[in-house]
Formats: C-alpha cells, sequence, structure tokens
C-alpha cells in the first residue's frame, strides 16, 4: 500500500498492492479469529443512557 500526498490537497490517496488479491478469500489467523468469535457470542453491552 502506498500512501500519496498531494501537495494542493490535505486528502491523502491510497493505492492497494493488486497483488493482495491472492489472499481475499483466506483467513489469516483462524485461531485468533475463533477466539474473536467466541468472545463477541458471550459479550454484553452496557445499558444504554438516554438523557432527554
Amino acid at each position: 500500500m502506498k500512501n500519496k500526498q498531494n501537495l494542493g490537497d490535505k486528502t491523502p490517496f491510497i493505492t492497494i498492492d493488486k497483488s493482495l488479491n491472492k489472499l481475499r478469500n483466506k483467513t489469516m489467523f483462524p485461531k485468533k479469529l475463533k477466539k474473536a468469535n467466541e468472545i463477541l457470542l458471550t459479550a454484553r453491552l452496557p445499558k444504554n443512557k438516554h438523557i432527554s
């Protein structure tokens, strides 16, 4: 990935290397993904307190 800054604009342009497409459908860290999914299944969100 390359980051290019246009001198007249403060918005950076990012180009993604086309060779990364071969990794699109592969899971890079299956053990960590499994553990994260288990944690998300048991996680509870805090109650939302709305101020009216």
